[in-house]
């Protein structure tokens, strides 16, 4: 006895595949979004005050005789002079040093210091897609009455696609029937209350 594969079971599986084609895809990726913002360095400079350096003395004997203004020695001697040394001065920082001396001695030491260098921040923004909803899979019984007094009774297979369709198959054991059912979702609007 040989057996074959009858027709319309070969049917079935091929439409089964097509629907199953239509259906299936691929998960959505996950978009990702960079955002960068760029804060300036500062622009007013800090000032910060420094230790005066201990003075040491050098004497230094030319061995000739000048003339001695000393009304000029004493107005050098008590006068304030301001010293402004600039030693960077470009985007990335701004360094400067103010030396005050008056009396032959260094009074005050201040520093100026600006950081021009700017400071990215970088904002990363993931957007994860929602979870899809997947592929279910039903498998129950069936009950068939018709108006001659026959009834036929068998397993189903129902199988739910994510996008709202349905498939099933059905088997009738006393009648030896089969049943393929396609159903879609119906989609009603609903009413907005004002």
């Amino acid at each position: 006895m040989k057996r074959t594969i009858p027709h319309y079971v070969i049917i079935i599986i091929l439409i089964g595949i097509i629907f199953l084609q239509r259906e299936c895809h691929r998960c959505p990726e996950v978009q990702t979004s960079y955002r960068v913002d760029t804060i300036p360095g500062d622009i007013i400079p800090s000032i910060i005050e420094l230790s005066r350096p201990e003075p040491y003395f050098i004497f230094v004997d030319t061995g000739q005789q000048m003339f001695v203004d000393t009304a000029s020695i004493l107005r050098d001697y008590f006068a304030r002079v301001v010293y402004l040394d600039t030693l960077k001065d470009d985007s990335s920082a701004f360094i400067a040093i103010r030396d005050t001396v008056t009396e032959n001695r260094l009074r005050g030491r201040q520093l100026y210091f600006a950081n021009r260098k700017p400071t990215a921040i970088i904002h990363t923004t993931t957007v994860q897609p929602s979870e899809t909803e997947r592929m279910k899979l039903y498998a129950g019984a069936m009950l068939a009455l018709t108006p001659e007094d026959k009834s036929d009774i068998g397993p189903v297979i129902m199988m739910m696609t994510p996008k709202g369709a349905g498939y099933s198959y059905a088997y009738g054991v006393n009648e030896k029937s089969h049943t393929l059912t396609v159903v879609w979702k119906i989609k009603l609007r609903r009413k907005v209350p004002p």
